[in-house]
């Protein structure tokens, strides 16, 4: 994933206000729908989807591959400090999809098992909380 997401000059600066939390405006869970052999259609927890605010000059396909050589550097270590974001998690590897949403982006970020879901959206949820302004952290925020 780093060899085909990552270019040698690529940093997070540019999703600095991403991975910082600024540019977080709310987390939501994110689902699929699975057909249940005896139950019909049964929703499915895959992950988190967090919706940013614009970025100037960013489009929906370089902040996908953007979080995507992102991830892959927090999972092979190549970051001094592991972050806290959603956008990674340790020993697991996860697949984003951006997408622009009115003034922002809609980053879904997705597990291949229900552990791993679970794992995304408490991390999502904690990472929109602890960066959220003081006044937002009373309810502002959107979980």
């Amino acid at each position: 994933m780093e060899r085909t997401r990552c270019a040698s000059d690529d940093t997070d600066k540019a999703l600095a206000p991403v991975l910082s939390g600024d540019a977080v405006q709310r987390v939501q869970p994110l689902y699929s729908t699975i057909e249940g052999a005896k139950s019909g259609h049964q929703a499915e927890l895959r992950g988190a989807i967090v919706t940013v605010s614009a970025l100037p000059g960013i489009t929906a396909e370089w902040l996908d591959r953007g979080l995507e050589c992102h991830s892959a550097r927090e999972v092979l270590g190549r970051e001094p400090t592991p972050s806290d974001d959603p956008f990674w998690l340790p020993r697991s590897t996860v697949n984003i999809d951006v997408s622009s949403d009115r003034d922002g982006f809609n980053v879904a970020v997705s597990a291949y098992s229900a552990d791993d879901a679970r794992r995304i959206l408490d991390r999502a949820n904690a990472f929109a909380k602890a960066k959220a302004p003081s006044d937002a952290k009373s309810g502002g925020v959107a979980h």
